[in-house]
């Protein structure tokens, strides 16, 4: 369990902007934890090489596409667990990588049908990690709004008003959907 972590929902406009502007403060990369294959992950120097950010694929944030942001200075660590039927498999995390922010972006489900919620956090007292986790949630809390415990971006906050689910995960019931506050 991250010690800093925050959630939030986020249409593709909604991220690129608050990305771009960590982005210029700091510099990092994206590394897919995701699809790593034969010890070698996929790394994005940027969120313009991201393809279908901020598309959620199965409904469920817990299955979503993932990355680690690291510094451009430092090779990804991957660390091996063997199968109990032969060979390995490959493993990109904060525990092999400590000098690491995680980043699920959660999306867009279908055609607006839902967004599922994203989530920032660490687990490690790394100073880089923690600086760029400092900047992250400065510019999330300047360019989304709370509602509840979520950072919600523009869009989805107008989608969220026309009726578009917000939730974790598709097959959860709609009385745990982030809901607006009815006005008194």
């Amino acid at each position: 369990m991250p010690r800093k972590q925050f959630s939030f929902f986020a249409a593709q406009d909604d991220l690129v902007e608050v990305l771009e502007a960590v982005t210029s403060k700091t510099s990092y990369r994206f590394v897919s934890i995701d699809d790593i294959k034969n010890d070698t992950p996929c790394i994005y120097g940027s969120v313009a090489e991201l393809t279908n950010l901020s598309i959620a694929v199965y409904g469920d944030n817990n299955r979503e596409k993932s990355y680690l942001l690291i510094s451009p200075d430092v090779k990804p660590k991957t660390r091996q667990v063997k199968k109990r039927k032969g060979g390995v498999n490959y493993f990109l995390d904060q525990i092999s990588h400590p000098e690491s922010v995680f980043f699920s972006p959660g999306g867009v489900f279908g055609e607006f049908e839902c967004i599922i919620a994203g989530q920032i956090g660490t687990i490690s007292d790394d100073e880089w990690s923690t600086e760029l986790y400092k900047v992250l949630f400065a510019e999330f809390k300047k360019r989304f709004k709370k509602i509840k415990s979520y950072y919600v971006g523009r869009i989805a906050v107008k989608k969220l008003g026309d009726g578009v689910r917000l939730t974790s995960n598709i097959k959860t019931p709609l009385k745990y959907d982030l809901q607006l506050q009815e006005k008194d």
